[in-house]
């Protein structure tokens, strides 16, 4: 091994070794350890995220996007976004509006989330926004979802530290959350990371939530920098509905579960986890 890959490989285990003390300390600060514990993501799972940027987008550029258009999980693989460059540009504009903090909660959201409290278990949220959305995403949740949920913690982070107010910040994926979390079950609307719960070893029990465009389909790229528009990939590929190659079939009775909303999350719970 080399002097470089050597530092490298004492790096990684450094982050490892503070990733595990971050998740066990959140477990000794605010997390019940009697009960057993979902982890939830946000964005279209309990906000209806994409509906606002959507909007956003048309009022902005005077589009006609449509949650239908949402081809993928990754904005810049889908219709009116442009580059990856561009794309980021007006995430950064979107970031800069208050659409994100008005964005209205998933329909039966609340009271699913309700009921599975109430039958005993601990909800944490498990999202992959940026720290700087942590206080405005505290928020949104405590008005849409009062006294529900235990902790926020967020995945899409470049530094783990452990927030005052009880929210981690983390490089871990939500698999890896999951499993340093000891949780039951993950429920995401991304096929990707429903996915890597259910590839994850052990695996992560997962529902795949509604009847999105962009979790019919797993992304696949190799780099960003080779990707282009969807319009310059769609005049490449002569007009051809391309995305559909992408498809997954999920077998029935295998992980990730899909589940179309929050009643039918409940009554899986109900009938496969035992608290």
């Amino acid at each position: 091994m080399s002097a470089a890959a050597s530092d490298l490989a004492v790096e990684q285990a450094h982050e490892q070794a503070q990733a595990g003390s971050a998740l066990k300390a959140l477990k000794e600060h605010g997390i019940p350890t009697d009960k057993p514990l979902i982890c939830v993501d946000l964005d279209d799972v309990l906000s209806q995220t994409n509906r606002v940027v959507a909007e956003w987008h048309n009022d902005t550029y005077g589009s006609d996007m449509k949650l239908s258009d949402f081809y993928y999980y990754y904005y810049w693989k889908n219709p009116y976004w442009g580059t990856p460059e561009e794309t980021f540009r007006k995430v950064e504009e979107f970031y800069k509006t208050d659409r994100l903090d008005n964005a209205p909660p998933i329909p039966g959201a609340l009271e699913g989330a309700q009921e599975l409290k109430k039958q005993g278990f601990a909800l944490v949220v498990v999202t992959a926004r940026q720290r700087r959305e942590m206080e405005r995403s505290m928020a949104w949740l405590e008005k849409h979802f009062p006294n529900t949920f235990e902790t926020m913690i967020c995945t899409g982070q470049s530094q783990e530290t452990l927030a005052d107010e009880g929210e981690v910040l983390t490089k871990l994926s939500k698999a890896e959350v999951c499993a340093k979390l000891g949780a039951k079950l993950m429920i995401d609307d991304s096929l990707e990371n429903a996915l890597k719960c259910a590839r994850a070893t052990p695996p992560v029990p997962v529902l795949l939530l509604g009847d999105y465009a962009w979790n019919q389909r797993e992304a696949k790229f190799a780099s960003m920098q080779d990707e282009v528009s969807f319009a310059e990939k769609l005049e490449r590929e002569g007009g051809r509905e391309f995305w559909k190659d992408d498809n997954v079939v999920i077998p029935e009775g295998q992980s990730p579960v899909r589940v179309k909303n929050w009643e039918e999350i409940v009554r899986w719970v109900e009938q496969n986890i035992k608290v």
